[in-house]
C-alpha cells in the first residue's frame, strides 16, 4: 500500500482578538528589506494532519495552546494548497520564537487591506482568509 498523499503543504492560523488579527514576519522568507506579513503556522510534517500541524506550530512559535480552531478553508499559493484555521486569542502574547518570527503585530482588517494593496502580504491569500473568517464569525460589527 502506498503512502497517503498530503494535499496541503502548510497549515496557518488567523489569530484574532476583538477586531484585530495577528500577522507575523517569518524569518526564513525574506531579507530585511523585503519583509512581508503572513499568518503564523508552517509546514505539515509527514503523517501529520493540518490541524495537528497548526497546533504544533502555534505552540512552537508563539507558546499558544488553543483549545478550539475554526476551519476557514484551503488556499492555493505557489502550486500548493495551504489550510487556514482561526482561533480567538484572549491572553496577551508576551513571547515568541524570534528564530522563527522576526516580528508579530496586530492589524485591523483595514490595515490588512492596505498591506495587500502595497504588496506587503506574504502569500496573497491572507486578506481573503480574514474576510472569509469575518463572514463566519457572529456578533456586532461582523458582516
Amino acid at each position: 500500500m502506498g503512502a497517503v498523499h498530503q494535499p496541503y503543504k502548510t497549515a496557518r492560523c488567523i489569530l484574532y482578538r476583538d477586531d484585530e488579527f495577528l500577522l507575523a514576519v517569518h524569518s526564513s522568507m525574506w531579507r530585511t528589506s523585503h519583509r512581508r506579513w503572513g499568518l503564523p503556522g508552517g509546514q505539515i510534517e509527514r503523517g501529520e494532519s493540518p490541524e495537528d500541524a497548526v497546533t504544533r506550530e502555534l505552540e512552537e512559535e508563539l507558546s499558544l495552546y488553543l483549545p478550539r480552531l475554526i476551519t476557514v478553508g484551503s488556499y492555493p499559493y505557489k502550486k500548493n494548497l495551504h489550510m487556514v484555521y482561526a482561533a480567538e486569542v484572549r491572553e496577551p502574547i508576551r513571547d515568541w520564537d524570534d528564530s522563527e518570527l522576526l516580528d508579530i503585530r496586530w492589524f485591523s482588517v483595514q490595515d490588512i487591506r492596505q498591506l495587500s494593496a502595497d504588496n506587503r502580504l506574504h502569500a496573497d491569500y491572507e486578506l481573503h482568509a480574514v474576510e472569509t473568517l469575518l463572514e463566519l464569525l457572529p456578533g456586532p460589527g461582523r458582516s
